[in-house]
């Protein structure tokens, strides 16, 4: 006999809901830092390490250095720090101490402490050679262009100033006077092209002496009046069998030492690599 299940009925009372339960806020974990304690109980101080000394330079480093700040040519000092070392030990030698930190501070501290004895800055030498490397020497010297003594003489005959020719007519006449007393004949004066020579003028196309071209010459300015920039260009004057001769600085010195103290481009070190022989020692026989 088989027995029918009957699902119970539904209660007509509805179930209340029910109520949330809100859990107290956990307390916050403490956040214990260990610390070491000596045998006495109290903790111990902990100490911060002191920085990693500087290493010191030894005698060849610090003559090179000094050599360095002379022309900052790393192999020159070198060479002049260790005399006998070779050309190319120099150069490789100069290239690994350039690279070490304890060198590299050492250079900036003396061109620092240099800057500050002789009141001369990276900025003022660079502004010193930039005024070199514009200045115009036009500034200083010109060569120019202007006529012949025949491109504007009567006829195109050679022309005097007229200095030249009152002085001339003075000592003609001096003369005719000297032969009239010694009973030679007297010499009549001849103006030529006449007066009028001014060495500014242009030439004249149609002189057939100089064909158009003119003569040339060399003016020198007055230093007492030229501009600033020229004034750092100008080197002095030499009296040659020559003539004049007008000294200036050297752009490309100037602008190669200021670039070498600014660490503007770097010496090009070509740097022989040992060869390396590599040994098997794992006792495999090749194939």
């Amino acid at each position: 006999m088989v027995k029918k299940l009957v699902p119970p009925k539904a209660s007509r009372t509805p179930a209340k809901p029910a109520k949330k339960v809100i859990a107290p806020p956990k307390p916050a974990k403490k956040v214990v830092v260990a610390q070491k304690v000596s045998k006495t109980g109290a903790p111990k101080s902990v100490e911060a390490k002191p920085d990693a000394p500087t290493p010191t330079l030894s005698d060849l480093e610090t003559r090179f250095v000094d050599e360095y700040l002379v022309d900052l040519n790393g192999t020159q000092a070198y060479l002049r720090s260790k005399p006998g070392a070779a050309e190319t030990t120099a150069r490789t030698e100069a290239s690994k101490l350039l690279a070490k930190p304890n060198i590299q501070d050492a250079v900036a501290k003396a061109k620092a402490e240099r800057s500050d004895r002789t009141k001369i800055a990276a900025d003022t030498a660079v502004k010193e050679a930039w005024a070199i490397m514009t200045a115009d020497p036009r500034d200083l010297m010109e060569y120019r262009i202007g006529c012949c003594r025949y491109c504007w003489g009567k006829r195109f005959l050679y022309q005097r100033t007229q200095a030249e020719f009152d002085r001339e007519e003075a000592e003609l006449a001096k003369a005719n006077e000297d032969a009239v007393a010694a009973g030679k004949p007297t010499k009549a004066f001849n103006p030529m092209g006449g007066v009028g020579y001014d060495k500014r003028r242009p030439p004249n196309p149609e002189c057939p002496e100089c064909a158009g071209e003119g003569v040339g010459r060399t003016v020198f300015k007055d230093t007492r009046t030229i501009s600033p920039a020229a004034a750092s260009l100008f080197a002095g004057v030499k009296e040659t069998k020559e003539g004049l001769e007008l000294k200036l600085h050297s752009k490309d010195a100037a602008m190669d030492k200021v670039f070498r103290h600014l660490g503007l481009y770097n010496d090009k070190i070509q740097l022989t690599m040992p060869t390396v022989v590599v040994k098997d020692m794992t006792g495999r026989k090749g194939s």
